[in-house]
Parts: C-alpha cells; sequence; structure tokens
C-alpha cells in the first residue's frame, strides 16, 4: 500500500513539473514574440514613411518651382508686354491669385513693381473685362451694316470701357480690322485688278505694306498666303482669268505635292457640280415627261393613284442614277 501511494506521489509530482516546464517554455517563446515582432514593424514605420516624404518633397519643390518660373515670366510680361501677350498675362494673373485666394497680397506685390498705368489695369481688369462682355451682348447694330461700322462699333465700346489702355490692349486686333477695312475700300488696288498679273503685284505690295503684322493676321506661311489671295479675288475676274492667277499663286507660294493636293480637290468639285447638274436636268426632263403623262395617257388615273404611280417613276429614276 505504501509503495502504490509512493508510486502515485511520484506520477503526480513529474506531472506538475511537466506542466510548470512547458508553460515556462511557453511565456519564453510569447515573451520572444512580443518582443522581436515590434521590432520589425518599427523598421518599416520609418524607412517607409521616410522614403514617401522624400518623395513627395522633391515633387513638391519640382512643382513651386515651375510655379516660380511662370509667375516670373509672367511679371515680366504685366511690365512690358502689349496686345494679345499682354492680354494673357493679365488673364493669367488673376486665375492664379483666385486659385490661391491670396489676390489682395499678389496685388501689393505688383503694385512695387508695375508703373501706376499698369496697376491700375492689373487691379480693374476682371471689372472691365466683364463690363466689355456686357455691353458687347447689349449693343444691337445691323447684319446689314458696314464692316467700318460693325468695326466702329466695337471700337467706341472698347474706348468708353478701356480708355486709353484700349489701345495697349488691342493694337493687334485694331490693326487687323484696318487691314480689313482697306481690301473692301473703292480705291483698294486689288479689287481694281483685271488680270493676274496686276492682281499678284497688288497683293505682293499689301504684303509688303503688312509685313510687320503678318503673324498677327495669320499670314505667316506660304499656304496661308495663298489661300488668302485665293479669297480676295475679285468677283469681277472672268473665270478663265480667275483661274490663272490660282495657278500663278500656286507656283509662287506652294510646294509641287501642296499643288497637286489642290487641283485633285478641285477635280473632284467640279465631278460632283457636273452629278449635280446631270441630276438636276434629268429631273426637270422626268417631270416635264409626268406633266405630260398626266394631261393625256395618265388622266384617268385618281390623285391617289397618281400619287404614288409618280412616286414609283421618280424612285427608279434615282436608283438608276446613282446606281450607273
Amino acid at each position: 500500500m505504501r509503495v502504490r501511494l509512493f508510486l502515485v506521489s511520484v506520477a503526480f509530482a513529474g506531472s506538475v513539473y511537466f506542466f510548470i516546464s512547458n508553460e515556462n517554455e511557453l511565456n519564453a517563446e510569447r515573451e520572444t514574440v512580443v518582443v522581436t515582432s515590434p521590432s520589425h514593424q518599427s523598421k518599416s514605420l520609418v524607412i517607409n514613411p521616410s522614403i514617401a516624404t522624400t518623395v513627395e518633397l522633391q515633387r513638391k519643390e519640382q512643382k513651386e518651382a515651375v510655379v516660380n518660373t511662370e509667375v516670373s515670366e509672367q511679371d515680366s510680361l504685366l511690365q512690358e508686354a502689349r496686345g494679345q501677350a499682354l492680354m494673357t498675362a493679365l488673364t493669367s494673373f488673376w486665375k492664379l491669385c483666385n486659385q490661391r485666394h491670396n489676390c489682395d497680397e499678389m496685388l501689393v506685390q505688383q503694385q512695387l513693381m508695375l508703373t501706376e498705368r499698369r496697376y491700375q489695369l492689373l487691379r480693374n481688369f476682371p471689372v472691365n473685362q466683364q463690363e466689355e462682355l456686357r455691353l458687347m451682348g447689349e449693343s444691337f447694330i445691323s447684319q446689314n451694316a458696314t464692316l467700318a461700322d460693325k468695326v466702329a462699333n466695337v471700337k467706341a465700346i472698347r474706348e468708353l470701357v478701356w480708355g486709353i489702355d484700349a489701345r495697349l490692349l488691342f493694337e493687334e486686333q485694331a490693326a487687323y480690322y484696318n487691314y480689313r477695312l482697306s481690301l473692301v475700300e473703292s480705291n483698294n488696288l486689288l479689287s481694281q485688278a483685271q488680270n493676274a498679273e496686276e492682281f499678284i503685284q497688288a497683293y505682293n505690295a499689301m504684303l509688303e505694306a503688312q509685313s510687320d503684322d503678318l503673324l498677327s493676321f495669320g499670314l505667316d506661311s506660304e499656304e496661308a498666303k495663298y489661300e488668302e489671295a485665293v479669297r480676295l479675288i475679285p468677283t469681277s475676274i472672268l473665270n478663265n482669268e480667275a483661274a490663272d492667277i490660282k495657278a500663278k499663286l500656286a507656283t509662287q507660294y506652294l510646294t509641287p505635292e501642296k499643288q497637286q493636293d489642290i487641283a485633285n480637290r478641285a477635280n473632284q468639285v467640279e465631278q460632283q457640280q457636273q452629278e449635280v447638274m446631270s441630276y438636276q436636268q434629268g429631273l426637270y426632263e422626268l417631270e416635264r415627261t409626268l406633266a405630260n403623262e398626266r394631261l393625256t395617257t395618265k388622266k384617268m388615273l385618281s390623285d391617289e393613284q397618281w400619287q404614288t404611280y409618280t412616286a414609283g417613276q421618280l424612285y427608279r429614276y434615282r436608283l438608276a442614277f446613282f446606281g450607273a
């Protein structure tokens, strides 16, 4: 009996020792996990945000450099530019300051750099621009008004709104208006030309006189000069003389490839016109035939029967014409 109790006691003690040993090992493993795992997380939290922050800073610096360059160029234009370049700079200034919500601050900076006249132009630009648009919209001028009347109306509104700055802002447009007006004057040499030689001489003289403004007129390429000349050929010139003018202009301003393209397009247009004329002629003859039939062989048909018959005849004509 004592031996049996001894053996049971030994077994119980061994179990307790085994349990305590295993639990100590498990606790040691848990401690290892708790200690080592955060160390890896700490490294990832330190390294990755650092890289992202550096990249973000570089992008921000690059963006700020671009913006600063644009602002510097804009400042120069506000101080010196005229015409469309100045108009673009004024528009860009107000667009940028509204995006940044610091228009007052930027205006103070510009006041230190600009003359009083240009500063007032900049400061009042949004209000004056809206006023010009309003007056242009309210202005009524007949569609039958002459070009001179239309130009005078535009100039009057701009002078009313912008005062002496109208010339500073719209000098390129004013030059173009004057150019267009010169083309409709009664003493214009282009409109008085009677043949190819006279017209080309007058056109070349006009280009020479307007040489400083050709870029703003959109006449800075040889093809544009050719197209403008073709538009200016007087309607009083006979068709064969007009064709001669176009051929000589093409030789002067266009490459052989462009000349061939124009010739191909002209042939296509001519073919289309001939086709339309042929169709109209055939349709006219069919309508005459139908009118005669209505009075003779088809006079007994009711109105409904006649409409059905004529519709069928027209359908067969179109099918034969376009299917040929």
